[in-house]
Formats: structure tokens, sequence, C-alpha cells
């Protein structure tokens, strides 16, 4: 404790205490514990969305709400390009009305993996707007796909039918992290 007698160890020692308190400012009692890391973290930001189980699967790892929409974007392209890969191996055998829907559904598929390459560059570039074009540019890709194969009763049809609502729910969820992005 200070003496009466020496102000200016009172002052050295409120100066230490505020900015001991300014440097730690609650972080002891965890009120600013925000580490997406911890599962309870992860959960935070995947409560939101609308396919939360899936989020947490996707972003196991992931630093923060850039860091996770990133990791989402990338799960989606891994999926976008893989749908690609066998649009363009089924249509490769394919003729008429069949090959028609794939060769669409191989070209909407290759502009979503750009779309979700050019929204990686848009939160490099802290450019929400364009975030949020680009994401829901993709969610219209793939719904595109889906109008054009639900006249087939082909098997290739429901083969991408499965993969595009998986796609959807990837694309709303990357929607979702995308907005808790703060730039």
């Amino acid at each position: 404790m200070a003496s009466k007698g020496n102000p200016i160890l009172s002052q050295v020692l409120v100066l230490l205490l505020a900015t001991a308190f300014l440097v730690l400012g609650g972080k002891c009692s965890g009120e600013n514990d925000k580490s997406p890391t911890s599962s309870n973290a992860l959960s935070k930001l995947c409560a939101d969305v609308d396919f939360p189980h899936l989020c947490e699967e996707i972003i196991k790892g992931a630093s923060d709400a850039k860091n996770a929409t990133q990791m989402a974007i990338q799960a989606l392209s891994l999926r976008a390009t893989h749908a690609k890969a066998l649009a363009l191996k089924l249509g490769s055998t394919a003729s008429g009305y069949l090959k028609s829907s794939l060769d669409t559904c191989a070209e909407v598929y290759d502009d979503a993996v750009d779309s979700l390459q050019t929204s990686l560059d848009n939160i490099q570039g802290g450019d929400k707007g364009a975030l949020f074009s680009n994401l829901s540019a993709v969610v219209t890709d793939i719904v595109t796909c889906d109008d054009t194969i639900k006249g087939g009763d082909e098997d290739p049809h429901a083969v991408l039918a499965k993969s595009n609502k998986v796609m959807k729910k990837l694309g709303s969820n990357c929607l979702a992290l995308a907005d808790e992005i703060h730039f």
C-alpha cells in the first residue's frame, strides 16, 4: 500500500492497475474468450446456420468466423469440383436430354467453382458485398442444375440431385458464416 507521503508511488500504482485492467480486460473471467477453436465457440458460430451439424463438421479447427467461412467455401468447392467431374464423366456416354442436362450441370458447377474461388479472394480483400454476391451465385448455379435434371428419371439425375442437396446446404451455411465476418 502506498504511503500518504509518496504521491508518485500512488500514481504509479494506479497506472499499473489501469494498464493491467486494459490488457487483461475480463479475460481472467472468460468473458472475452471467443476462441472458435473450442467446441463451444464452434457451436456459437454454427448456431445461426440452417445446417449446424454439417457446419460443425466442416469448420473444425477454425480460428475465427473468417477462417470458418474459408473452410466452408473450400469444402463446397471440393464438392462442386467432384460433381463437375461426375457430370462430365456421365455426359461423355449419354445422349439426348440426359447429355444436355449433364452438360448444363457441368457448366454451372464450373461457374460455381470459379465463384467460390472469387469468394475466397473477396474475403482476403475485405469485400463483404462481393462475397455475398458470389456465394449467392453459387447457390443459384446449383439450383440451375437441379432445375435442369428435374425432368429426368435416369440414374445420373438422382446422383447429381443428391449431391446438389448437400451443396445447397453447404452454400446456405457459407452465406450464414460470411455474415459473421467483421472486416
